[in-house]
């Protein structure tokens, strides 16, 4: 193999391994926001908290906010629940429940 050969393969597989690295984090963010409304539609609003506060530290979504928000709420954390209504609207002022369903 010639040598401008093997530096394009080189680079071949470094750019598989870039995206497939991106692909993997992509994929582990979408299973916390996944198992948060989980455990949410099984009522368990403990475990839905900790998934979606996992979810919105990696990446900041209205829906994962507001859904956050109503699982405080079910938990009678009303002052958390609040903030987190809150923030699910600072970033999507016309966020609507019914657009969560």
């Amino acid at each position: 193999m010639s040598s401008s050969g093997s530096k394009w393969m080189v680079w071949f597989l470094l750019a598989v391994l870039f995206l497939f690295s991106f692909s993997v984090i992509a994929a582990a963010d979408e299973t916390s926001y996944d198992k948060g409304t989980a455990a949410y539609k099984k009522k368990d609003f403990n475990k839905a908290v900790e998934y979606l506060e996992q979810y919105v530290g990696q990446k900041p979504d209205p829906h994962a906010y507001y859904l956050l928000g109503y699982a405080h709420y079910k938990l009678k954390n009303h002052a958390e629940s609040a903030k987190y209504f809150k923030q699910a609207y600072v970033i999507d002022p016309n966020l609507s429940p019914q657009a969560l369903k």
